[in-house]
Parts: C-alpha cells; sequence; structure tokens
C-alpha cells in the first residue's frame, strides 16, 4: 500500500511538471530514474521505520500534530461523553501544539469556537485561518476539559519537495478485548503431605492423594472497566475418594471379636474471588494482562468407618425391620475436619486469538491462604476439639491452560 501511493505521488509530481513545462524530456528515464528513488526511499522508510508525511502546502498554518478519529474503544476507557471530537495521537516537537502545551491523548473538542467532529473536519478549520493566527483549543484531558491558546505556524523549513519524511512512526493501538468468560481446568499444587501422613496412620497408603498435584474444574469471567482494567470472578472446587480396609477389633456377645470394616477417606478443596487485571495488547491477536484474586477457600477431610459383614442382603419390607437393619448395619463412625481461609492469589495470563470470539488462554498463579479461625472437627456428628492437627494450609501453584470465549 505504501509503495502504490508513492508511486501514485511521484508520477503525479512528474506529470504536473511535464504539463507546465517548456522543455522537451525524456519521460522514459525520468520514470526509470523516480522508480529507483520510489526504491530507496521505501528502503529507509523499512529501515527507520519512519511515516510518510504527505505536505503539498507547507507553507499553510499548522497545528503540529497527528490525529485520528475516534473509536468507541478511545470513548469507553477515556471516559468521554461527548459524540464529537479528534483524538490527537502524537505532537511535533517544537510546534504550534506543542508550544501551547497540547499532549498526546488530549481529545480536540472546539477550535476557534466550532466543535470538531472529525479529523477531516479540523483539517479544514485550520486550513481556514492564516499564519500567525491565534485560536482558543478546547481539548478533554484526565476527564478534564481544558482551554488553551494556540498560534498557528509552519513546522519548520520550507521542504523542496511535496514530500517529508517525519520521524516518528505513528504506533499502532491494538485492542485489549472487551470481557468474556470460560471454562476454567486448573493444575492445582498445595501442600498435602501433613493429611497423607494422617491417612497412612489410618492404614491407608502412603500417598493418598497426590502430591504433584491434581486437575480441579471451574469457571470464571471478567469484563472491560475501563483503561485496560478487567474486573470478573471465578471459582473451582475439587474433591476425591479413597477407600480401604481395616480389622476392627471389638466385644460381640461378650467374646474378643474382630470384624473387617470399610474405611473411606475424602480430601475436597475449593476457592472462589473477584479478579482484578490490567491487560495489555502485544499484538493485534496476543494479549498478556497481570492481576490478582481475593477471596475466600475451604480445605477437609472427612473419614468414615462402616461395618463390612460381607454381602449385603435385599431388604425385605415384610420381614423384621430392626434385624434386617442390626444385622448389616451395626456399626458407623465418622470423623470429618474442615477450615476456612482468606485467599490472595497474584497472576499472569497469556492469550492468543484464533476467531474474534474464540481464544487460548493460559494462566499462572500463586495462591497465599490464612485460615483465621483454623481447624473445625466434628466426631460422629459431634463438635469435638482437635489437638495436634496438621496446618494443611491452601497455599499452592496453580496453572490454568483452556479455551476464552469472548474477547
Amino acid at each position: 500500500m505504501k509503495k502504490s501511493v508513492l508511486i501514485f505521488v511521484t508520477l503525479f509530481l512528474l506529470g504536473s511538471s511535464l504539463l507546465f513545462s517548456q522543455e522537451e524530456i525524456n519521460v522514459d528515464v525520468i520514470i526509470e530514474d523516480a522508480m529507483k528513488d520510489v526504491e530507496k526511499a521505501m528502503e529507509e522508510i523499512e529501515a527507520k521505520k519512519i511515516t510518510v508525511k504527505m505536505d503539498f502546502s507547507s507553507n499553510g498554518p499548522k497545528m503540529g500534530v497527528y490525529l485520528s478519529d475516534l473509536d468507541f474503544k478511545d470513548i469507553y476507557e477515556m471516559h468521554y461523553n461527548y459524540n464529537y471530537g479528534v483524538l490527537i495521537t502524537g505532537i511535533v516537537p517544537g510546534g504550534p501544539s506543542h508550544k501551547a502545551g497540547l499532549i498526546k491523548g488530549d481529545i480536540v473538542m472546539e477550535f476557534d469556537g466550532l466543535k470538531v467532529k472529525y479529523e477531516d473536519h479540523l483539517v479544514r478549520l485550520i486550513k481556514s485561518k492564516n499564519m500567525g493566527d491565534e485560536v482558543i483549543v478546547k481539548v478533554f484531558r484526565d476527564e478534564n476539559i481544558l482551554e488553551t491558546t494556540l498560534v498557528l505556524d509552519t513546522l519548520g523549513k520550507k521542504p523542496e519537495k511535496g514530500i517529508t519524511f517525519v520521524e516518528g512512526v505513528k504506533k499502532k493501538r491494538f485492542d485489549v478485548g472487551n470481557g468474556g468468560g470460560s471454562w476454567y481446568p486448573i493444575w492445582y499444587m498445595p501442600d498435602v503431605e501433613e493429611i497423607n501422613e494422617i491417612l497412612s496412620g489410618l492404614e491407608f497408603q502412603d500417598e493418598t492423594f497426590s502430591e504433584d498435584g491434581f486437575l480441579i474444574q471451574g469457571g470464571g469471567g471478567q469484563g472491560n472497566v475501563g483503561k485496560g482494567w478487567f474486573l470478573g470472578g471465578m471459582g473451582a472446587g475439587y474433591s476425591n475418594k479413597e477407600t480401604t480396609k481395616h480389622d476392627w477389633p471389638n466385644y460381640k456377645n461378650g467374646f474378643y471379636d474382630t470384624t473387617t470394616v470399610s474405611r473411606k477417606a475424602e480430601y475436597y478443596v475449593n476457592f472462589w474471588g473477584v479478579t482484578l487485571d490490567k491487560r495489555f495488547a502485544m499484538s493485534e491477536k496476543f494479549i498478556g494482562s497481570y492481576g490478582f484474586m481475593i477471596g475466600g477457600g475451604q480445605n477437609g477431610i472427612k473419614i468414615s468407618q462402616t461395618d463390612d459383614n460381607g454381602e449385603v442382603n435385599n431388604f425385605d419390607f415384610d420381614g423384621e425391620l430392626n434385624d434386617q437393619m442390626d444385622s448389616q448395619y451395626d456399626f458407623k463412625s465418622k470423623l470429618s475436619m474442615e477450615q476456612d481461609f482468606i485467599i490472595f492469589q497474584p497472576k499472569i495470563m497469556f492469550m492468543y486469538h484464533i476467531l474474534d470470539w474464540l481464544g487460548i488462554r493460559a494462566e499462572a498463579g500463586y495462591i497465599l491462604s490464612y485460615s483465621p479461625g483454623g481447624w473445625k472437627g466434628k466426631r460422629n456428628g459431634e463438635s469435638v476439639k482437635l489437638v495436634n492437627a496438621p496446618e494443611a494450609k491452601m497455599d499452592g501453584f496453580t496453572l490454568c491452560i483452556g479455551p476464552w470465549f469472548g474477547f
């Protein structure tokens, strides 16, 4: 696109000079030389990353700014509540706007008392003035409306030709999105070593629950609240059960006996909270963010022991109901322990968008936890004090990789 514009401009200038010239000129030679100049200029553009600025009326009045029409993202992020105005995306050092105190990011609302509708409208208003004219410019900056006096002037030395090369490229701004949500598959690595030690003492295997982490399921979402900040919420949970057999010593009918019983252990953990993230766009489809989640969490263990009398017979409601209950369900014992936490999770995220509405999201974080009340225990439904209980905090690394719906 840049090459096409440069070639067109070069041919236009050459054609104009031929039209008004009285001399005979070899057109083929001129076009060949012009093409070489264009190619050389393009090489300089790629090497220096400079912007080509067309300036066919260099003697006219100038503000010395780079402009862009406002889009929805600009209006939303800057909390701009008006349906007119032009965004300043750059300032020419030493130019009239620079001297008047205007800065990049200002929105020009009025020029000499007239509302500015769009970029070309402001350009026409500037051209309608004369060199040295003083104009009042009203701008929007940081949710405040300011006024300044600007003296229209040139931008320096008159160019030799109609094309000037101005150092400093107008940076392309990429969209950070508006929000969305998804399912969260999270690999979570809390410290369960003390819990496994307890279960090992109850004749479960040495590592009943994996100490390398496990996959928990959850979901969440967030929305853009302005200036790249995203507010949302999330929650996730996990539970797992293991069983073992135990020879239960007891007295039955006055005689010492052992009965094989079934022991079951359940470990569960869940957390939830409010999230706040600052997004930044690295390209049109690749964005990142850093932020945190603050909220609550809970983990716990339930251990139950049930008399196992072998195969359980069918229950006959025409028979002796009490006898049937006593014969198959004559013993049961339960111990449960649970603690509540306040949690804080710093995290970073990277997302790649495959489609406008679908992306792949990867997030890493670390959960920090604090339990103000400690463990709460119950034995066979009655509250009991847990002596020498393990600490078993929720601290641990988290890694989530999954889809993201929205942007």
